[in-house]
């Protein structure tokens, strides 16, 4: 009751203190400063000390008034309830049906819930509103009169709501019973009473109030009220709040005033929209580039950087580090020579496994970024670009050479002074010399088929025993002729979707890898199999060729299927590099895969995998 009071108390001080500022203000801008004035003054504190006294000599003791009568009721009702309770447990001890059917019968004619508690162990015997949850440590009263053995009233509070408590010790010395018969009433109408009052005075009280002001200044309250109203808008705006538009009121000057401030606040609310949507574009177009951007200040600090450069460079970028400490010396040479002459200058550097262009421009206009560098990550491109001028020479280096043969061979038959075996000799040569040129003419053919999507592919059911077997028997001459044995392990029959052409294009291409590879002596293997797929949705055709060579270095084996990768180790780096990568572009594109084990001296094994198609 005591907090209750003084919450009232002051949010009625509060309220007032507003009141009476509000006042001031009305009574001393539009005016300058007379006894008039202060009359008014004075009237309005007067009627706010009447207000605060009549509340604080009214409220308080209303209540204490109403509560004590509230409890004294309640004491005089709990001895009834007390004998009524006795009397049920004399009528049959064992039964404590009779004794919960005595205390709803209680609740229903003082409406006030009846609780029978044993004092020993305080537990609830009974209770005549079963249904709503009871804690016997939210009542004292309970306690206490255990202790005194008299009847004990009191306040109780749970939750939100308040209630008046009776406890009454009951004995029977007929059958030795011993309890505390608890009674408790909510006080929500005393405190609606109560509140109904605080609202009539404070009602009457505001009667009064704005009796006050309207008989000391009505013209002025108006006047400094709209005024108020146009200064608040301007604090609003000063705080950075565009939404909250200014009344204008009566179409006077003053109207007008406040007319001209909203159409301000329009624009201004306009014009940081478009700020923000500007900014939040940037924003989005600066955090996902793939290119790092880095805003440079006047000092040479970072004053923002988008993940990219971040992940570029391999650190964090915080805003104001030192970029020289953190960038490529090449690069931040560059950052130095364009703030010093305002030039743009772009440049590649190699950071690490990667190559990156760095490019550095000059911010025209004045702002907090002077520089921006701008960082793109070129290592795929610029491999791409070694291995194309890679490719070039040993095109023109695989072109050069039969077109040199084939030249020689023509002015020498030409002369006619060759004998019929050397000149049979010598057009020999000039087919294998043009079967390298239709070679690689092929091979840049297919390679651009498969760039452009052009590859026709005539599948079938094809017998992949049978044509491994045709593809071994092309290679077995010049295997033999080098040394070099190929064992074959297959059975009868296994059939695969796939192109006839295409398959033999593949099998052509590893074969003569690995007879080429393979040292004098050596073997390769040839393995066909039909195996689970890894999904286990069908089978698959596996064919592996395996040989002796000298294996494949572990930081190449990524790339054999790279175009015009031809290894950088060993004394086998002739071929244009072509033929593993369009085989397994040729195998992807039926459908299938091509991987490569290899280990260093201990040879490499290719791996084909196909649709199987089960008879």
């Amino acid at each position: 009751m005591q907090r209750s009071f003084m919450h009232r108390v002051r949010s009625l001080v509060v309220s007032a203190l507003h009141t009476a500022v509000d006042a001031l203000v009305w009574v001393f801008r539009p005016v300058p400063s007379s006894v008039k004035n202060w009359l008014t003054v004075l009237f309005l504190g007067v009627v706010l000390l009447d207000i605060g006294l009549a509340y604080v000599y009214v409220v308080p003791s209303l209540e204490n008034r109403l509560v004590h009568q509230k409890l004294n009721d309640l004491s005089g009702r709990s001895y009834a309830v007390a004998t009524a309770i006795a009397t049920a447990v004399n009528t049959d001890p064992s039964d404590l049906s009779y004794l919960k059917y005595a205390a709803s019968v209680l609740d229903t004619q003082i409406n006030a819930r009846v609780v029978v508690i044993d004092p020993a162990s305080l537990t609830v015997l009974t209770d005549s509103r079963l249904g709503l949850p009871l804690s016997v440590a939210n009542y004292p009263v309970v306690a206490a009169a255990k202790r005194s053995g008299r009847v004990t009233i009191g306040e109780a509070t749970i939750g939100a709501t308040r209630y008046a408590t009776a406890a009454v010790p009951v004995s029977t010395p007929l059958n030795s019973f011993h309890g505390i018969v608890l009674v408790s009433t909510p006080l929500t109408d005393l405190d609606h009473a109560v509140a109904s009052v605080e609202h009539q005075i404070l009602f009457a009280g505001g009667l009064a109030l704005i009796a006050t002001l309207f008989a000391g200044y009505l013209a002025s309250y108006f006047i400094a009220r709209r005024l108020k109203r146009i200064e608040r808008g301007a604090l609003s705006i000063a705080s950075g709040d565009l939404s909250r538009p200014v009344l204008p009121g009566p179409p006077d000057e003053i109207g007008q005033l406040a007319v001209t401030f909203n159409m301000m606040g329009g624009r201004l609310r306009e014009a940081f929209s478009q700020i923000e949507r500007e900014k939040e574009n940037v924003e989005v177009m600066l955090y996902d580039l793939a290119e790092g951007v880095i805003g440079v200040t006047a000092e040479g600090g970072i004053a923002v950087a988008n993940p990219a450069a971040a992940a570029l460079l391999g650190r964090a970028l915080p805003s104001g580090a030192a970029l020289a400490d953190i960038l490529p010396p090449d690069v931040a040479q560059a950052l130095v020579e364009t703030q010093a002459d305002g030039d743009d200058r772009t440049i590649v550097v190699e950071f690490g496994a990667r190559s990156l262009e760095a490019s550095v421009y000059r911010v025209a206009h004045e702002a907090e970024v002077r520089n921006i560098v701008v960082l793109r990550d070129i290592t795929e491109q610029a491999r791409l670009d070694a291995a194309r001028r890679d490719f070039i020479a040993t095109a023109s280096h695989e072109l050069k050479t039969p077109l040199f043969s084939l030249s020689g061979f023509m002015e020498l038959i030409d002369e006619g002074e060759l004998d019929a075996d050397t000149e049979k000799e010598f057009l020999s040569l000039m087919r294998q010399q043009v079967d390298r040129l239709t070679d690689l003419s092929l091979s840049l053919l297919d390679l651009s088929q498969v760039d452009s999507g052009a590859v026709r592919l005539e599948a079938g059911d094809i017998d992949i025993t049978t044509l491994t077997r045709a593809v071994i028997a092309e290679f077995r001459p010049g295997a033999e002729g080098r040394g070099v044995s190929i064992e074959v392990t297959a059975p009868a029959e296994l059939a695969a979707a796939c192109d006839e052409r295409r398959v033999s294009q593949v099998l052509r291409a590893l074969l003569d890898n690995a007879v080429k590879f393979s040292p004098v002596g050596g073997t390769v293997t040839v393995g066909l199999t039909a195996e689970t797929r890894g999904d286990g949705d069908g089978e698959e055709v596996v064919v592996t060729i395996a040989d002796e060579g000298p294996g494949i270095p572990p930081d190449e084996l990524d790339r054999v299927f790279e175009r015009f990768f031809r290894g950088n180790g060993g004394s086998h780096k002739s071929g244009t590099g072509l033929g593993l990568s369009i085989a397994r572009d040729m195998v992807e594109l039926m459908g299938g895969t091509l991987t490569v084990r290899s280990d260093r001296g201990a040879g490499s094994t290719f791996t084909v995998r196909m649709p199987r198609i089960q008879g």
